[in-house]
């Protein structure tokens, strides 16, 4: 069952969460997942609320919930999460798909 991944990054080290990106850059698609959406600051419009107020949110979809479990699990991902963990905090939310 389709899955979409909701993100949203509050950095407080650029250059530890820019470690963090680039050791994770491209892992995502190695187990189906796929970047569909994101902004920044400049980049998002908030309609109502203010949990998103902060930070980077990024949506993507993998084709399961076991797959990005193995993309989280992987020994690159928890290498590049050893530098995020220094560098901002991360909220992630799994949801399933509707319809697909």
């Amino acid at each position: 069952m389709t899955i979409y991944v909701i993100g949203q990054a509050r950095v407080t080290d650029p250059a530890g969460f820019k470690k963090y990106s680039e050791t994770v850059a491209g892992l995502a698609e190695q187990f189906g997942g796929k970047l569909i959406g994101a902004g920044g600051p400049d980049e998002k419009t908030l309609i109502e609320g203010d949990q998103f107020d902060e930070g980077r949110v990024v949506i993507f979809e993998y084709p399961s919930l076991e797959a990005y479990q193995q993309y989280v699990a992987s020994e690159k991902y928890q290498e590049g999460k050893g530098y995020r963990l220094d560098s901002g905090t991360l909220d992630v939310c799994v949801i399933p798909a509707v319809g697909k």
